[in-house]
């Protein structure tokens, strides 16, 4: 069975107030390890980049300690349709037991070979990992660990993590971004008129992290893993692919930004 190895990297440097470097304490406490999804953007010319599901075969994740020694973390072997996983939904994976004072510095996923898309039309497409890929990825998530249990957030993205081939082949090269989920903030509200679907989205450096409105409740939207400061919030309807409208939002020492209800043209 073929499988893919890629990393995951937690680097601690202080940038939030709201978190405090880690000490030695005696006892143990747990990490929780959630996979999300950072919504794909479907461009109404590309009909075949528009999924109904996107699964990955989930084999078993490892994880690095202070001992800098892979160890098995508890994990049940499963398929995730990731496209169920936005807007603030998201899947446990596993809760790693580590000593007090440590923190879990890589995560390593396996995955197996029933990894698959299904197109808008009902097509399934067998994800194609490339045999000479690079295998390794590392995502930073640059937040000092908390003191006590703490949580980690898989942000896996769709746009970026598949490509489709002159042949018709999807090709799975996955990309993420991890955050110490204690130590970050999110931005949130509701987008009016309640029917439209809309792109919302922060350009943060290299780095874009994005959703899609979810009509279906309230037309609600939800973005995570900022750390304090001033950030742009785009607001792109699906049905126009322009950018109607942009926010300014200052993010302080709160674990939030509700920002209510947004209404936006198209």
């Amino acid at each position: 069975m073929k499988k893919l190895l890629f990393f995951m990297a937690f680097a601690a440097t202080l940038l939030v107030t709201s978190c405090t470097n880690t000490v030695n304490e005696p006892g143990a406490r747990t990490v929780s390890v959630y996979l999300t999804d950072d919504p794909m953007f479907h461009r109404p010319d590309m009909p075949w980049l528009r999924y109904k599901s996107v699964n990955l075969d989930v084999k078993a994740i490892q994880y690095i300690g202070k001992d800098s020694i892979w160890k098995d973390a508890t994990f049940t072997e499963a398929v995730y349709n990731i496209k169920m996983l936005a807007n603030g939904d998201s899947a446990l994976l596993s809760k790693i037991n580590i000593p007090s004072g440590e923190t879990v510095r890589h995560i390593r996923f396996v995955l197996g070979k029933n990894n698959s898309v299904v197109l808008s039309d009902g097509t399934t497409k067998q994800l194609i990992i490339p045999s000479k890929s690079d295998s390794s990825l590392v995502v930073k998530a640059w937040e000092t660990a908390p003191t006590g249990s703490y949580s980690i957030m898989l942000d896996f993205d769709i746009a970026r993590s598949i490509i489709r081939d002159r042949s018709g082949n999807y090709i799975l090269i996955p990309k993420m971004r991890g955050f110490i989920m204690e130590c970050t903030q999110s931005i949130e509200g509701f987008i009016l008129p309640r029917k439209l679907l809309t792109k919302v989205f922060v350009v943060n450096g290299t780095d874009t992290i994005s959703t899609l409105s979810d009509t279906l409740r309230m037309n609600y939207f939800k973005l995570n893993g900022f750390v304090p400061g001033s950030y742009t919030v785009k607001f792109m309807p699906v049905d126009s692919g322009y950018v109607t409208l942009t926010k300014t939002v200052t993010l302080s020492g709160h674990n939030r930004a509700m920002l209510g209800e947004v209404k936006v043209t198209h």
